[in-house]
């Protein structure tokens, strides 16, 4: 009944023999599907190992080094996917299950040092841990019929430690796993309203799933769609992107994928903004090369995996960009591409806001509001101190041409004689020239059309979705009332 296997019948027999005399440090060929005697050697010492693994690199060979306690540690570790399972069916092992005397033996593999054993001698050892390594993966496929089994023959036995040890693994990683995805769920601005959604979605064991999600932005209805996906290296899952739809302040239907890059990436109101055409401000992680990789988590002396869980973003490599969707050009996706103004580009909202004598710069609390409003993409009411009276107007950040757009109170764009009357006075603050005021605050859209000498010759960066972010061409800005958030 038994299915032939990646680890040939004769290397699993070494296997045990070897690791039962305490060498755990095994040497394998990852060049090759099905594992034979000549592609595993077992070695007491580490360095030993190692030694093996580089002497006896080949065209055909390519040994890689892990350590392993037992035959199921073994096995787990090999990264053939489902394929090292033997996936027998319910029957074949409940077959399994009987021929073993349950009220004698037990043993349990899930102990940190040595697997501890009684009552199985060395030629129903490899038995045992095929059984596990099959009712575990059982446990993946049908968790029901795996507790069944569990339950049929290992309650009130000796095994009923390791059923309990493993099923408490499982449901404090799950936990963790619901915990990490319900909290980055939220931090992107989809609320609580999906954890029973998601926890549902794990209790599965589904290898990846997504889940709609509808509300109301600005009085306009937006649509999402999160997609999820358990991890090839781990049990734990991960928050990789999301389909964002809406009808724009111009009536018109706008759709992008927006992809979460180190566990973060856009939020749904900065998607709302990306594209109604506006520009937002992220801290972005810049993409390592495999070399870079390695040394940061070194330096950060991080655990190879973490279970499964992504290093602290905010450690790597991080810089801040202006972002915008560029509505002229699309990728092989079907997403519009992004247009992105780098530290270096030069913008500065707080120099741009400046020029004008805006009532919320008068204190630090209200300016920093402000600030991180318009960082987020939004359309923010302002009241700018002008000499007939105070005017209340709008305001978005412009970053491609290092100035801010200016509305009046009906969203209509303000001209440049307009934005000129609304300006402060050279004689209002002596260190800004008259011509630096009009370059900055009126934005080189606004000197006839041509580029001023600033922006001249200069690019915004590349766009794609590196980054996990996404890209858009200069629209009109949002409508009465938007919020700070």
């Amino acid at each position: 009944m038994e299915k032939e296997h990646v680890i040939s019948d004769s290397l699993f027999s070494e296997a045990q023999v070897e690791l039962s005399r305490g060498n755990n440090w095994i040497a394998y060929n990852t060049n090759s599907y099905y594992l034979d005697n000549a592609d595993m050697w077992f070695f007491t010492y580490e360095d030993e190992a190692k030694t093996f693994a580089v002497d006896n690199i080949s065209d055909v060979d390519n040994f890689k080094v892990i350590h392993a306690d037992s035959i199921i540690s073994l096995l787990r570790q090999l990264p053939y996917g489902e394929d090292i399972h033997f996936n027998r069916s319910v029957k074949a092992l409940d077959d399994l299950f009987q021929s073993f005397e349950w009220n004698k033996i037990s043993y349990d593999p899930l102990h940190e040092t040595k697997p501890t054993a009684f009552g199985i001698d060395e030629r129903d050892m490899g038995r045992m841990e095929m059984l596990l390594v099959e009712w575990e993966n059982l446990y993946e496929r049908d968790r029901s019929a795996a507790l069944d089994l569990a339950h049929r023959y290992w309650d009130g036995q000796p095994m009923h430690q390791y059923k309990n040890d493993f099923l408490h693994i499982k449901n404090d990683l799950m936990k963790e796993t619901l915990d990490y995805l319900t909290s980055k769920v939220k931090n992107h601005g989809f609320g609580e309203t999906l954890a029973p959604e998601i926890e549902a979605q794990l209790a599965k064991g589904v290898t990846e799933f997504a889940l709609p999600y509808k509300t109301d932005m600005n009085k306009r209805e937006i649509e999402a769609t999160l997609y999820f996906g358990k991890s090839d290296k781990s049990e734990m899952y991960f928050f990789n992107k999301y389909d964002c739809r809406l009808k724009n302040e111009k009536d018109e239907t706008m759709a992008q994928t927006f992809y979460i890059n180190h566990g973060w990436g856009v939020t749904l109101k900065e998607a709302y903004n990306l594209l109604n055409g506006r520009a937002v401000e992220k801290e972005l992680v810049r993409k390592l090369s495999p070399e870079e990789s390695i040394q940061f988590k070194a330096e950060q002396k991080l655990p190879a995996e973490q279970r499964g869980l992504p290093e602290n973003w905010k450690q790597a490599p991080t810089y801040k960009a202006w972002i915008q969707l560029d509505f002229a050009a699309k990728d092989q996706h079907g997403n519009y591409e992004r247009k992105q103004y780098h530290q270096n580009y030069g913008y500065d909202l707080k120099e741009a806001l400046s020029y004008y004598p805006i009532k919320e710069l008068m204190k630090p609390e209200d300016e920093k509001t402000l600030m991180k409003s318009l960082q987020r993409g939004n359309v923010q009411m302002v009241t700018v101190h002008a000499p007939g009276g105070d005017v209340r107007v709008f305001i978005e950040a412009n970053p491609q041409y290092k100035s801010i757009n200016v509305y009046d109170g009906n969203m209509k764009r303000l001209n440049q004689d307009k934005r000129e009357e609304l300006m402060k006075k050279p004689d209002m603050d002596k260190n800004v020239s008259k011509d630096k005021s009009k370059d900055q605050s009126l934005g080189a859209e606004g000197q006839d059309g041509k580029k001023s000498e600033k922006t001249k010759g200069k690019k915004a960066g590349g766009g794609g979705e590196g980054n996990g972010l996404v890209t858009k061409k200069r629209t009109r800005g949002e409508g009465r009332g938007m919020s700070m958030g």
